[in-house]
């Protein structure tokens, strides 16, 4: 197309292109190319534009379409006879190459294909948005910039369960998860969970930092496991030395010898629950397990609390092992116990001299004499329940009344032979009684109500459900020196409606119980 740096074009061509060959631009039709140098030796740069075009006698691309930074300016054949004198030079500081047409229109279709303006404010929130998700992607999360102490305070209020799952959530988890200060307190509960194997898989991955015993573990708790077996039991008693508060309730499988194992080695045991337990008749030794015996010797157990409710098993000379095995005793529920009698509590009155709370609900064997060797022990008794022990009478009530002057709560509920006269001993003995359930109790009138108000002002809950003789003069004593009451339980009481609005107006904070539709 140029030799030599001169044209090969008519003389009528007015091109006046002086470059040198070494600078030289070709273009091509289909796939033209762009080639410069800027000097022999400098560096190449290629724009290929994808186009039908050609070379008019000017020296002029014409083509349908330009693509790139270097692009000449295009017209039609038709516009061949008109002269523009463009200049396609390579900037010396750039090395790129510069157009400078003087046609003021531009080509509709290169315009089109130009992509569309954008304002400032449109950049301004594309800058932001770009900035804030890279600020995001770099942050961490707030969960992780927490001290290692305060995420243990946090795990602290999971239950055992879930601390097992925390545990795979990441490794850091998992390390502050099995941290011996957050499996103070274990509770598993099922009954269809294979204790013993949770037991093991615990204790060997508590056991890391003290190899064989678990010194962190106080309080374990495991009502209701039924298929808590004789390997789990073992697995307390030998690597729990530490335990303090045991709940076994509902674990059908305990047996006596287990339970010796665990009493004997847990020496700090302070709470016991075996309510539920068929099996267990007392603390007494097996055959097997009478070459132990010498572990208790010269020393005594330190239970405080002891559960034994719905032992069936459980009799007087089991309860006489208890009594002497456990001299501290100072809480014990023995609820539905059907066998003990009058004989058990005297070895327990005998025994347990510090005991405060004791409930025998509806062991219907204990008479008054019971009750008569319960009161030995006095004024350090301050809760006694004896519900639905219907062979109790008043005799039995007068001696409760009479030693146990610092009672605070009686429940005699279903004790029907009980009069007046038991309710005017508890008046005189009993003057810092807060709790009374006298429900049931259907030969109490308003006599004795009155005797009560009148002597033990500091009653702040009275059950008189299915007391059927009371009626308004009781309910107006009661209100007018009880007004500090704060539980009222009348049902099935003959009591009218003017009663109740009485007694209402006075004792404004007190809540009633009751079942008259026309009290509302």
């Amino acid at each position: 197309m140029f030799r030599s740096g001169q044209c090969e074009w008519p003389s009528s061509c007015a091109c006046s292109y002086t470059k040198p060959v070494s600078n030289m631009l070709s273009v091509e039709t289909k796939e033209e190319s762009f080639q410069m140098n800027k000097y022999k030796d400098g560096p190449k740069k290629t724009v290929r534009i994808m186009t039908n075009g050609y070379i008019t006698p000017t020296g002029r691309y014409q083509g349908d379409s330009s693509y790139g930074s270097a692009s000449p300016t295009y017209s039609s054949p038709a516009s061949s006879t008109q002269r523009v004198s463009p200049t396609i030079d390579l900037d010396p500081d750039r090395g790129t190459p510069t157009s400078q047409t003087s046609i003021d229109q531009k080509n509709s279709k290169s315009d089109s294909l130009r992509p569309p303006s954008r304002t400032s404010g449109e950049i301004t929130v594309q800058k932001s948005a770009l900035k804030k998700r890279t600020l995001t992607k770099n942050l961490k999360p707030l969960f992780d910039l927490l001290p290692d102490d305060l995420i243990i305070r946090i795990l602290s209020y999971l239950p055992s369960r879930q601390l097992c799952r925390t545990a795979g959530v990441s490794r850091r988890f998992y390390k502050l998860s099995w941290q011996p200060v957050l499996w103070t307190n274990i509770r598993i509960s099922g009954e269809r969970t294979d204790i013993d194997r949770a037991m093991k898989v615990l204790t060997r991955r508590l056991c890391q930092e003290t190899p064989y015993v678990c010194l962190s573990v106080q309080k374990l708790v495991l009502s209701g496991c039924e298929r808590l077996g004789e390997k789990g039991l073992t697995l307390i008693a030998q690597r729990y030395p530490e335990l303090q508060h045991l709940e076994l309730s509902g674990c059908t499988n305990l047996t006596n010898e287990a339970l010796f194992e665990i009493v004997s080695k847990c020496l700090q045991l302070d709470y016991l629950d075996i309510s539920g337990c068929p099996h267990i008749t007392c603390f007494n030794l097996s055959s097997e397990a009478a070459s132990e015996s010498c572990q208790l010797q010269g020393q005594s157990l330190r239970l405080r609390h002891l559960d034994m409710s719905n032992c069936a098993a459980l009799d007087d000379k089991g309860l006489r092992t208890v009594g002497l095995n456990c001299p501290g005793l100072q809480n014990l529920y023995l609820r539905r116990c059907q066998r003990i009698t009058d004989e058990g509590l005297k070895e327990i009155a005998n025994c347990c001299s510090v005991l405060k709370e004791i409930s025998v609900i509806e062991c219907r064997r204990i008479t008054d004499y019971g009750m008569r060797a319960l009161s030995k022990i006095g004024a350090s008794l301050r809760h006694v329940s004896i519900a639905k022990c219907d062979q109790i009478t008043d005799l039995g009530v007068h001696s409760i009344a009479k030693y146990c002057s610092k009672l605070r709560y009686l429940n005699v509920r279903g004790c029907a032979f009980l009069t007046d006269k038991a309710m005017v001993d508890l008046a005189r003995g009993c003057v810092r009684l807060r709790s009374l359930d006298i429900g049931k109790c259907s030969q109490v009138t308003d006599q004795g109500v009155t005797a009560l108000a009148i002597g033990c002002m500091y009653l702040r809950k009275l059950s008189l459900k299915g007391c059927v003789l009371v009626k308004d003069e009781g309910i107006h004593m009661m209100a007018q020196y009880c007004p500090e009451l704060q539980q009222l339980n009348i049902q099935e009481c003959q009591v009218s409606v003017e009663a109740f609005k009485t007694f209402k107006k006075t004792c404004r904070k007190c809540i009633i119980e009751h079942t008259n539709p026309a009290f509302y």
